[in-house]
């Protein structure tokens, strides 16, 4: 795995991998999810990502509510670099590399408060509305976005978003990705009816995604790919996100192997192979293909030869909950 500088620290995204299974033994689904820091699950490349890592700011703890407001303004001294920001409530680094004749994204992001992982829809999670994900995340002061699982396109799954349930219609054969108020993460495979939940472990659930498959799954590779409508033996671009610790996630993406671009684009199963080889503890796969937007600063990053920027219907993205200067 080749990775490369840029502004002015060197990351390559490996940090805690995370291992500690919690079961949902009060549900009749198999749920799993959460984080361990334990120690002894640290290589040498871990400990030595892990002395940059940040500490949020000392005094009043800041929060954002979890509805559909945006998140405090980014504050123009954050921006380090192009690649870089940090102010007393986030840390963002991005870096890019190349894998298997693939360029791949990796933005490394650190948060004081669940509240600032949030999700925004242009027009609403009961509408199909799409728009420019570079102004989806302008109008909500994201720090860094990305394209979301496109929920509105199937008319099934469970779609819970800010702690406001849109829509419980699963039916089997999709992953579901829940994010609890402590901002840690749990799946449930291939998902039936009535197995969507808005509590787990004694925990609310804030988010839930439903595209997947699951790629990561407390370290270790998904179990299934052959995944409907996910073009998964194609070379393609891909997005997922993932958490590595407790307040720290990972948005990963890799580039398209359209005529121009540069790069071979990745299958499925090889893309959540690269993952976790990352390090993370749970990796969430979400829509690809020319969708695939990594957005910083109001600028979108990934794949810099595509000339056209498709209208996504929704976004993850992450937010300051400093106040505004």
């Amino acid at each position: 795995m080749n990775l490369q500088k840029i502004g002015q620290w060197v990351i390559c995204g490996l940090c805690i991998g995370c291992l500690m299974t919690h079961a949902g033994a009060e549900m009749d689904i198999s749920v799993e999810g959460g984080t361990s820091s334990d120690s002894s699950l640290l290589s040498d490349v871990h400990q030595e990502t892990s002395e940059s890592s940040f500490t949020a700011g000392e005094g009043e703890h800041y929060t954002l509510p979890y509805d559909f407001s945006p998140g405090q303004p980014p504050r123009a001294s954050g921006f380090i670099s192009d690649y870089e920001y940090e102010d007393p409530t986030i840390h963002v680094v991005i870096t890019s590399g190349r894998e298997a004749d693939c360029t791949y994204w990796i933005a490394d992001v650190q948060i004081a408060d669940a509240s600032q992982f949030r999700t925004a829809a242009a027009g609403g999670f009961d509408s199909n509305m799409v728009m420019p994900g570079t102004a989806l995340a302008d109008r909500v002061n994201a720090v860094i976005a990305c394209d979301g699982d496109y929920f509105c396109y199937t008319g099934y799954g469970y779609i819970l978003r800010q702690g406001t349930l849109f829509l419980d219609k699963l039916k089997g054969g999709r992953d579901v990705l829940l994010v609890d108020e402590d901002g840690d993460f749990h799946v449930i495979i291939k998902a039936e009816r009535n197995q969507g939940v808005d509590t787990i472990n004694g925990k609310r659930v804030i988010n839930a995604f439903f595209f997947g498959p699951v790629l990561v799954n407390h370290g270790e590779l998904g179990k299934e790919f052959r995944y409907q409508d996910m073009a998964y033996q194609e070379y393609s671009q891909r997005m997922c996100i993932a958490q590595v610790g407790h307040l720290h996630y990972q948005i990963i993406c890799c580039e398209s192997p359209k005529a121009g671009r540069g790069s071979v684009g990745m299958k499925l199963q090889q893309f959540a192979e690269f993952v976790q080889s990352l390090g993370v503890d749970t990796a969430y796969n979400l829509d690809g293909g020319d969708s695939t937007m990594l957005i910083f600063n109001g600028k979108k990053l990934n794949d810099p030869n595509n000339p056209s920027l498709r209208n996504i219907a929704d976004i993850i993205y992450f937010a300051s909950a400093y106040p505004a200067e």
